[in-house]
């Protein structure tokens, strides 16, 4: 992939990381209202200059990525905002709006900011990407992804460098600016009108290849080429985003040409979009699975969550509801997560080694009779806005009813839904999660999933499993230096968390991209949703 920025000389390789693919982008915003505005800095030309018309199923609800940590938000938000960092699809860190960056030792990174411009024309300087990474810290802004600087003890700046302190070695850290939460804020734009930044009444301003020039909620988010961007040309001059939840009526946008592409192709019905338009897959590291709250009757006894285990029909779900765009999972982490760090052998024996439940009614039975609910009990589980998820959802309540286990779904926006595990109030009972790592790291979805440091307001840690051997193995894999090493602590520790039966996983998942017939989205990849993927699609 090209770089954004055409600057690459006098750079520094940070001294430690794990290769990987996490390619980020830069955008731009013009701060306008949510009506039709053709600003008066794009080109007269953008009329008839090449355009992406794409399907999302979901609409984003802010363009600010601390009120939307998801990835439907962050396939928009990466093209209109520009990231500290960049990863090329080879798995190289680049330069983003640091030029040059440098592991100072292994707590402290300095970050030299270059040349980037808002679409506003004002300068990006290291006061706002000091600004822009304490977003994540700030308690006033309660930022959803904010979870990930756990670790992080300061951010400073000083002329044209940022520094960043962590509490300790944290193997995630270098990746983190080429991510989400990397995106680089105009500190005077946010401090404005912080309440509603990011909404059609306050659009952010931002430094990438793309500014807004519409965005109606529900309805679509129109981009447009910023001609500040200082980097390469993008492919498109105009990107417009319809907002279309219905599958029938996607496919239906798809057949009739009034999209060009979209990334929501429900995987039950992946042959009639083959029918329809040019599908390609690739590696999503998806987990899908469900967590239960350890702290919470009747959770907190172990053979109730062994019941419920042993009562999901995993592999029914996986092939009669994925596609064959998935397969059964046995923890979070997808295995080939670790192919850079680990021979096959190593991975494949230690995933082995992890205990699971495989479907069977009559053993489940047993362990609800040796429960403390041996009758059964009723349950309310929430359900993110997801054509899938509510399908895998239905399939759950049907496996559990089997053993008079009544589950009442209560179907709702996936944002809310979302700030509800944030929020991590007491009794979060039965969480669906479907989740991708934000980095080519191991130890992340591990440590979102199993540490007690998640297991707080603000973290991801839903099953609230506390286990003193689990997290030392957790953070001695964050901290070791030596990718080999801190992969293999990644396998023990996952292993160790499997025997709570902490969660019940059920896949892990493939992406699939359609295109208009005689398009091409082959070099589309794992990390999509922060790069400038749209230069990475064509259209006949």
């Amino acid at each position: 992939m090209k770089s954004r920025f055409a600057e690459h000389k006098g750079i520094r390789r940070p001294r430690r990381w794990i290769l990987g693919m996490v390619a980020v982008v830069t955008g731009a915003v013009l701060a306008l209202s949510g009506c039709t505005t053709s600003p008066s800095a794009v080109d007269s030309a953008a009329a008839t200059a090449p355009s992406l018309t794409w399907g999302l199923a979901i609409s984003p609800r802010s363009l600010f990525a601390p009120s939307n940590y998801s990835q439907d938000g962050s396939s928009v938000m990466s093209l209109i905002q520009s990231q500290l960092l960049n990863i090329s699809n080879e798995g190289k860190l680049e330069p983003g709006v640091a030029s040059k960056w440098e592991a100072v030792d292994s707590t402290t990174y300095e970050y030299t900011i270059g040349k980037a411009v808002f679409s506003n024309g004002d300068k990006v300087t290291a006061e706002d990407v000091a600004f822009s990474l304490n977003l994540q810290l700030d308690p006033k802004v309660a930022s959803q992804e904010g979870g990930l600087f756990s670790n992080v003890d300061s951010v400073t700046y000083d002329g044209d460098v940022v520094t960043v302190k962590l509490k300790k070695a944290d193997s995630l850290w270098q990746f983190l600016p080429a991510s989400i939460t990397g995106y680089v804020y105009q500190k005077k734009s946010v401090e404005a009108s912080l309440a509603t930044y990011g909404t059609p009444e306050t659009l952010p301003i931002g430094s990438g290849p793309y500014m807004v020039s519409e965005f109606v909620p529900d309805s679509q988010v129109v981009l447009v080429r910023n001609p500040k961007f200082i980097g390469d040309k993008p492919k498109y001059d105009k990107i417009t985003f319809k907002i279309i939840p219905d599958p029938q009526t996607m496919l239906l946008a798809m057949n009739t040409r009034e999209i060009d592409g979209t990334f929501s192709v429900p995987s039950a019905s992946i042959g009639l979009w083959k029918a329809a338009a040019d599908v390609s897959t690739f590696s999503g590291l998806r987990w899908t699975g469900l967590t239960l709250d350890m702290t919470q009757a009747p959770y907190s006894d172990i053979h109730v969550r062994k019941a419920l285990y042993y009562a999901t029909d995993r592999k029914a779900i996986v092939d009669g509801l994925l596609g064959g765009l998935g397969t059964v999972s046995t923890t979070a982490n997808d295995p080939s997560i670790f192919a850079a760090a680990l021979d096959k052998g190593v991975v494949d024996s230690s995933y082995e080694q992890i205990e699971t439940f495989p479907y069977d009614v009559s053993k489940a039975k047993q362990e609800l009779a040796m429960s403390s609910v041996p009758d059964g009990f009723d349950l309310t589980l929430n359900v993110p806005q997801s054509a899938v998820l509510e399908a895998i959802c239905q399939a759950v309540k049907a496996d559990w009813a089997k053993i008079g286990v009544n589950v009442t779904l209560n179907l709702m926006q996936g944002g809310p839904r979302f700030q509800i595990i944030m929020d991590h109030a007491p009794n979060l009972g039965v969480q669906i999660i479907s989740n991708t790592p934000d980095a080519p790291d191991s130890a992340q979805m591990a440590w979102q999933y199993y540490s007690s440091e998640q297991a707080v307001q603000n973290g991801n840690n839903s099953s609230n499993l506390r286990d003193p051997k689990v997290d030392a193995l957790i953070t001695e894999a964050q901290a070791s230096t030596d990718s080999e090493k801190g992969a293999q602590m990644v396998l023990e520790a996952q292993v160790a968390a499997a025997k709570f039966v902490p969660s019940i996983p059920i896949a892990w998942g493939q992406y699939p991209v359609a295109v208009k017939k005689g398009g091409n989205a082959k070099g589309v990849g794992t990390w999509y949703a922060q790069q400038i993927w749209t230069d990475l699609i064509s259209l006949k």
